[in-house]
């Protein structure tokens, strides 16, 4: 039971922040003779809007750097997360073809997916949240938030969220790939970018890059064909102002084979995603950040393949958002305020026509009471014109005990907007429910991490209590799926993760790390429903990641994945190997995931692929002709 009622500890948590900006409204001459709270010089953004230097973590938060993607067997950013415990990456066709992603237990509709910190919400349905429409050549790092993020980013971010963050080329950057494989796999991409200095104080700083990717498929009608083309630039002026602007595009044809309806394996689908925006950023005293974007995102679906009048559903999304937040730093800390608005428009053969808008106001404030430690308060609040106004207060703290050990701990309420397929979704199994009501959740987390020498140990527990979940339910094999609220989960879990760098005393091996994931969830439910997904959770999830390196020529990885849901049919254990060597700008690979040709399945009754082998070459141009 909660003691203080949501919406007052959401105004009560405004209230604080307003009186701690009355605090700002101080002279030049003051403010010059204090020491004034300041940005770190190293950030990460995801687990809050507010600077993470790292030193007092107050999350649980995973950072996929570039060497990462780059050394994995992963050809798109599902399969670069898949090997990280407490992420769920639920595959019906691979490749970047079409996965579902849940953080510690969730479900695909309860992970918000961001690039460069703008929410990626389809509000159609979140089986299309990974339609990315960016290349691996594209991304610098991937952050990935465990544990609930609204407070920070508002719906949809429920039980985590994930930023990926593009690159910026500060020199001559270009790399030129080709790709074979089994069952007729061809890929071929480039990508780059480069600098261009204005003047003494300005750079402008670009990237593009376009893939090709297709295959006939594992089994029958599984082939794909996917198209990714994207260009963006940032023009910054002496550090201080930078615009930024990108349009970021692509397209999958696939076949669907039991996707969706396991007794119609001919179903065929095409996604295509358009992305843009337009960025400011003043980093002056207040340092102000102004946010213009549209996604649009269309979805042709046909369950007969070789008849399409037989049953067809075409949907458009378009998403519009404006987003503006400003940071002001005084004796008493860094207060962040913001708000954003957006209007999500779909038209529908099956949903229908529909728009509503969001009007969302956040606030942040950090404080250090001693210089070891970091406090954070925050809310969001957001009006939705479907269901009024919503709230998602919490707090975080991070204290460096020693040079070694840092502990952090957090309480914060989450929320999620229904999709529209979940409210008006009908075909001959499947039906929305226009009464669903908004997702709710209060999580509370304690955790720590401990560094010596080569070792990296993290550690946290959790206790999530979920009400008004959405699933979509039956009483019988016979009966039609329909949406509902369950009443509620309670889950407790425990994430650990170990790294070690290993170079300097094992031969060969360079670089170690382990994670583990453990779920405990208790559902209240009416006896005898099926559940399409809310009852269907990783229970143990454990990955090891081993990067070798053979006579200082051969970069050999291997990465390991164990995963127990609690449907035991979809247990599994699997193992991915890639071999490269770099010499003078050229790089030849070769690349086998699930070595052992083990079976696999994300969803009963749809198999995964088992070996699959491929091989290729890479150009750095770059670096060969410079």
């Amino acid at each position: 039971m909660t003691l203080i009622h949501p919406k007052l500890l959401g105004i009560f948590f405004t209230l604080c922040l307003a009186g701690k900006l009355s605090a700002y409204s101080q002279d030049s001459s003051s403010a010059s003779s204090t020491k004034r709270y300041r940005f770190p010089s190293e950030v990460t953004v995801t687990g809050s809007r507010l600077p993470n230097d790292g030193k007092n973590p107050r999350h649980t938060l995973v950072v996929i750097h570039r060497q990462d993607i780059e050394r994995s067997t992963a050809r798109s950013v599902e399969e670069v997360l898949r090997n990280i415990a407490g992420i769920d990456v639920r595959q019906r066709g691979i490749f970047g073809v079409q996965a579902d992603i849940s953080i510690r237990g969730g479900t695909f509709e309860q992970t918000l997916i961001m690039i460069d910190g703008i929410k990626m919400i389809d509000p159609q349905t979140g089986h299309h949240a990974m339609n990315i429409p960016l290349a691996l050549d594209d991304i610098e790092r991937i952050e990935v938030l465990k544990g609930p993020g609204s407070r920070q980013y508002g719906p949809n971010a429920f039980n985590g969220a994930i930023n990926i963050v593009t690159r910026r080329h500060r020199k001559p950057t270009a790399r030129l790939q080709a790709t074979i494989g089994e069952f007729d796999l061809l890929e071929g991409s480039l990508a780059g970018g480069a600098p261009l200095h204005l003047d003494e104080s300005s750079m402008l700083c670009t990237r593009a890059s376009f893939l090709h990717r297709r295959s006939s498929g594992y089994r029958p009608n599984t082939d794909f064909t996917i198209t990714t083309a994207a260009a963006g630039t940032q023009l910054m002026s002496n550090d201080i102002v930078s615009l930024e602007s990108s349009v970021n595009y692509t397209d999958k044809k696939f076949g669907a084979n039991g996707f969706y309806a396991l007794t119609f394996p001919t179903q065929y689908e095409e996604t295509t995603t358009l992305f843009a925006h337009i960025t400011a950023d003043l980093r002056a005293s207040m340092p102000t950040r102004v946010v213009a974007s549209w996604r649009r995102n269309t979805d042709y679906f046909i369950l007969r393949r070789e008849n399409p009048a037989f049953y067809r559903n075409v949907h458009t999304s378009n998403t519009l958002s404006v987003e503006a937040q400003t940071t002001i730093f005084s004796l008493f800390g860094a207060t962040l305020f913001g708000s954003e608005y957006a209007a999500d428009l779909l038209e529908s053969t099956n949903l229908g026509n529909r728009q509503r808008t969001r009007w969302s106001i956040f606030a942040e404030h950090q404080i250090k009471p001693i210089d070891n430690m970091t406090l954070e308060l925050g809310v969001t609040a957001l009006f939705n014109s479907d269901w009024g106004w919503n709230f998602a207060p919490g707090a975080d703290i991070g204290w460096q005990l020693t040079d070694n050990i840092a502990l952090h701990a957090s309480a914060a309420q989450s929320f999620r907007i229904p999709s529209y397929t979940e409210l008006y979704y009908s075909d001959r199994v499947t039906r929305g429910n226009p009464q669903v009501q908004p997702e709710r959740a209060w999580t509370f987390e304690l955790g720590g991490r401990w560094r010596e020498g080569i070792a990296n140990f993290e550690a946290s527990v959790f206790r999530r209590y979920a009400t008004q979940l959405i699933d979509y339910v039956r009483t019988s094999t016979t009966a039609l799926w329909q949406a509902e609220n369950l009443t509620a989960a309670l889950t407790y879990g425990i994430d650990i993760h170990i790294a070690l760098n290993t170079r300097d005393i094992l031969p060969f091996v360079e670089h170690i790390q382990a994670s583990y994931t453990y779920l405990d969830p208790t559902f209240t439910v009416e006896p005898g429903l099926q559940s399409r997904y809310v009852l269907d959770q990783l229970r143990h999830q454990a990955c090891v990641v081993v990067d070798m390196r053979w006579f200082h020529l051969v970069a050999n990885q291997w990465r390991f994945r164990y995963e127990e849901r609690l449907n035991t049919q979809l247990t599994g254990a699997f193992v991915d190997v890639r071999l490269s060597c770099v010499i003078s700008g050229f790089e030849v690979f070769a690349e086998a995931t699930n070595l052992f040709n083990a079976a696999a399945f994300d969803f009963i009754g749809l198999p995964l692929p088992g070996r699959w082998l491929r091989a290729g070459v890479a150009a750095r141009l770059s670096d060969i002709l410079l």
